[in-house]
C-alpha cells in the first residue's frame, strides 16, 4: 500500500492553494477594454470607466479585432486606440503591419493584456502599446 503521508499531503494542498490563489488575483486584476455602440453614441470602456468618443461616427465604426481585447477601431474618417483618437492617421489609408500578441501567463495560459500594433499611414509608421 502506498499512503501519502499526512505532512507530504498537506504540502501539496498548500502548494495547489497557493498556486490558484495567485492565479485567481491575476485573472481578477484584469480589466474589461472594449467599444460598445449605445443610443448613436460610440464609448469606449476602460474598468469601470466609460468614455464617449465624440468625433467618432456611430454608423461607419468598426472594431478590428485582436486575440485578446479589441481596442483598435475605426469609422468613416478616424482610427482609435485604447479609446483614444489616433491624430494624422486616417482611417481609409493606414493599415496594420503587424499584430504584437501578448504574451501568454500562467500555467492556465491566460494573460491581460491587449495585442498592440505597429500600423503605417503616409508613410509614417506607428507602435501602438496599451499603457496599464
Amino acid at each position: 500500500k502506498h499512503i501519502i503521508q499526512g505532512g507530504k499531503m498537506k504540502k501539496i494542498i498548500i502548494l495547489l492553494g497557493t498556486l490558484i490563489f495567485f492565479q485567481f488575483g491575476f485573472s481578477l486584476s484584469c480589466i474589461y477594454r472594449g467599444y460598445k455602440i449605445e443610443e448613436g453614441k460610440v464609448y469606449y470602456y476602460k474598468g469601470q470607466n466609460k468614455i464617449e468618443l465624440g468625433k467618432a461616427d456611430s454608423q461607419t465604426f468598426e472594431v478590428i479585432k485582436s486575440v485578446n481585447y479589441s481596442i483598435l477601431a475605426k469609422d468613416k474618417k478616424n482610427v482609435y486606440y485604447d479609446g483614444k483618437l489616433l491624430e494624422n492617421v486616417n482611417s481609409k489609408t493606414f493599415f496594420i503591419i503587424e499584430e504584437i500578441v501578448p504574451p501568454d501567463k500562467g500555467p492556465w495560459k491566460y494573460g491581460c493584456g491587449s495585442s498592440g500594433y505597429i500600423i503605417k499611414d503616409k508613410n509614417k509608421t506607428y507602435e501602438l502599446k496599451e499603457v496599464f
